[in-house]
């Protein structure tokens, strides 16, 4: 069995719709991936458990769930360090949120951003910024669909 590396976040603000973290981490609004979750709706913006794994690649995978309520707190967890600090970062920046160890120390964004691996980061954010899913509402929550 591999190890599990995680952080924490302590979130701020509402969430993204679940299917921009897709766009940021696999950089692309159609990526075929498996997800798990409570966002219902679809566009919900109070989920508090997302998985998603790659279907194309098994070890791109990742977990967030809430760990405690007052203050929110979100655990996210894989198989990789590189991946925990690519989601911690985006969830931190989506919810203003800040990024804890497990000793509870603050974690910068810095030293976030460098354990993060070959993963361009700007590319993902700009990406993720202009992402369909941003556009999606509880009237359309498909604006992809749209002619």
């Amino acid at each position: 069995m591999r190890d599990t590396f995680s952080l924490s976040v302590n979130i701020n603000a509402l969430r993204p719709d679940f299917r921009v973290f897709a766009t940021y981490f696999f950089g692309d609004d159609m990526y075929n991936y498996d997800s798990e979750g409570d966002s219902f709706q679809v566009t919900s913006k109070s989920w508090t458990e997302l998985y998603m794994c790659s279907r194309e690649n098994e070890a791109l995978c990742f977990d967030i769930w809430k760990i405690n309520d007052e203050p929110l707190v979100f655990k996210v967890t894989s198989q990789t360090k590189e991946i925990v600090n690519r989601i911690a970062y985006f969830l931190s920046r989506e919810t203003d949120g800040e990024i804890i160890d497990d000793e509870g120390n603050v974690v910068s964004a810095e030293n976030i951003i460098q354990g993060m691996g070959n993963f361009d980061l700007a590319q993902r954010l700009e990406l993720s910024d202009n992402s369909i899913w941003r556009k999606a509402t509880e009237d359309n929550p498909f604006p992809n669909l749209n002619k």
